[in-house]
């Protein structure tokens, strides 16, 4: 069962729920269908907890919580220290992804980013005695979509969120503080110098291109200062980091079809529940074209759907 994650650290994570054996393989099969359904709503991740509510086929949700330990500042400090060794855990880390024997990097400290399985505590309102109960793995499933999307989220869970994290490598490596780096102060928009086109020389096919991720793609937005009569910028700079990822895709030659999915899947997150009507009309394509990679996406397990014909309503 645990294929339904795609990146190692989301199967990691599913099968340590899968090690509760035979007698609860029903129950397992049972919630990866309704996480795949789009029946788990309000889905939370928090230093410590994850909650939930699942809509099985009654009038009122199931409230479902899982609850694993935090690792405390030392821990944390031990954790740092031993990423911040090797150059590559922190390059993996920077590129958004979780080193596959991060684990075993962390053995001898005594610590595991991970888990085991009698530390994760569950608890759902349903009538079930013995956990854990259908809507409980629905959230485990639930949980582990996100977890394919963001590994971060495994490091929140366990009391650190990413920038800390990432703060934390530079400081260590740097050998400065652990407190997270400061953007650079606002620059006037008058004192910035910029080299017209008509400028250039030589021959464009000769330029050579070495993209690179762009790790805070507002930090030269905030750099601009508020635009004038705009008190919440909180929405331009998810459209910023939006963008930027799409370009990373098409930069790193991953092809227009992965680019558009992206494109769809980004659009999809930003609306937190869409139809294909309304992610059309934001990215401007045709309705069938959005419908048929919606669904496209769904059978792939990328996208979560609800409901039938007009009514049908896709979540990333």
């Amino acid at each position: 069962m645990s294929t339904s994650g795609r990146a190692w650290w989301s199967r990691r994570w599913l099968e340590t729920l899968e090690t509760t054996g035979a007698a609860f393989a029903q129950r397992l099969e049972r919630g990866r269908y309704f996480a795949r359904k789009g029946v788990v709503h309000d889905l939370v991740v928090a230093p410590g907890g994850i909650t939930g509510r699942v809509r099985d086929s009654r009038s009122h949700p199931y409230r479902v919580e899982v609850g694993v330990p935090l690792l405390d500042d030392d821990d944390w400090a031990r954790v740092v220290a031993t990423l911040a060794g090797e150059l590559r855990f922190t390059a993996r880390l920077l590129d958004g992804e979780l080193p596959e024997d991060i684990d075993e990097a962390l053995a001898p400290a005594g610590l595991t980013l991970f888990p085991p399985a009698d530390a994760i505590a569950g608890s759902c309102t349903c009538t079930e005695t013995r956990m854990p109960c259908r809507h409980l793995a629905a959230l485990h499933y639930a949980f582990a979509e996100e977890l394919d999307r963001d590994p971060f989220l495994l490091l929140q869970l366990r009391g650190r969120d990413r920038d800390t994290v990432l703060a934390g490598l530079r400081a260590a490596r740097s050998g400065g503080d652990v407190a997270p780096a400061a953007r650079p102060g606002v620059v006037p928009l008058a004192d910035l110098a910029g080299v017209p086109l008509v400028a250039a020389r030589g021959e464009l096919d000769a330029v050579t291109v070495h993209p690179e991720r762009v790790q805070d793609p507002a930090a030269l937005f905030e750099r601009l200062g508020d635009p004038p009569g705009v008190k919440d910028t909180a929405p331009y700079e998810r459209m910023i980091a939006r963008a930027a990822d799409f370009a990373w895709r098409l930069a790193a030659g991953e092809g227009s079809d992965a680019a558009d999915d992206e494109l769809l899947v980004a659009e999809l997150r930003a609306q937190r529940m869409g139809t294909a009507s309304s992610v059309a009309g934001a990215l401007g394509w045709p309705e069938e074209r959005t419908r048929d990679a919606l669904d496209r996406l769904f059978e792939a397990g990328i996208v979560m759907r609800t409901g039938t014909g007009e009514r049908t309503r896709y979540r990333a």
